[in-house]
């Protein structure tokens, strides 16, 4: 495990919103792709080259003498640009997936937050699933069904190497096991 990464796992194990118990330990920790800002940021890149270039046409075509609201119209646009970037980056930041050795969590929001806790003991099967863009980018979506339910319970949208997130899991799920009646309390 990297510093930064050490790092990381230390700020979240002291989240308000993450309660670990004393041998509880994560097991993973990820967001959404950084692919999957690469449409929102394009767009945003044009909307920005978008207003460079009206204020480019707009200085060739006047002399200058504009009414406020038409000179300022370039640095509008592109400031609608940035806007773009920043709510996507900011939407990519408030989706948060953890695995511990006992849970799993996504947490949504910055500000306000909603959390998802589901015990590992309830989760009964894992899937994982690519496009075939997603596959050459390397990333997917990683489906957990528990006890009790036909449909997934928990997505983990869009995480890299999904496989791997998947294999921690399947590791993770082997380690409960079903317990000998012993174990449980039984004859």
């Amino acid at each position: 495990m990297t510093t930064r990464q050490a790092a990381r796992d230390e700020r979240i194990e002291g989240a308000s919103w993450l309660h670990l118990t004393d041998d509880e330990a994560l097991q993973w920790v990820g967001r959404p792709s950084r692919f999957t800002l690469v449409p929102s940021l394009a767009l945003a890149g044009v909307i920005v080259l978008a207003g460079g270039v009206f204020e480019i046409v707009l200085g060739r075509v006047t002399d200058g003498s504009l009414p406020w609201p038409i000179a300022y119209a370039p640095l509008a646009v592109a400031l609608v640009g940035i806007g773009v970037a920043a709510w996507t980056y900011v939407d990519w930041l408030r989706l948060l997936y953890v695995l511990t050795d006992e849970e799993i969590y996504v947490k949504r929001g910055l500000v306000s937050r909603n959390v998802r806790q589901v015990r590992l003991d309830r989760v009964q099967n894992t899937a994982y699933d690519q496009t075939t863009v997603q596959r050459l980018l390397g990333y997917g979506d990683v489906r957990i069904y528990t006890a009790g339910t036909g449909t997934e319970d928990v997505v983990f949208e869009s995480v890299p190497r999904p496989e791997r997130v998947k294999n921690v899991l399947t590791e993770l799920l082997s380690e409960q096991a079903p317990r000998s009646p012993q174990e449980r309390g039984g004859v």
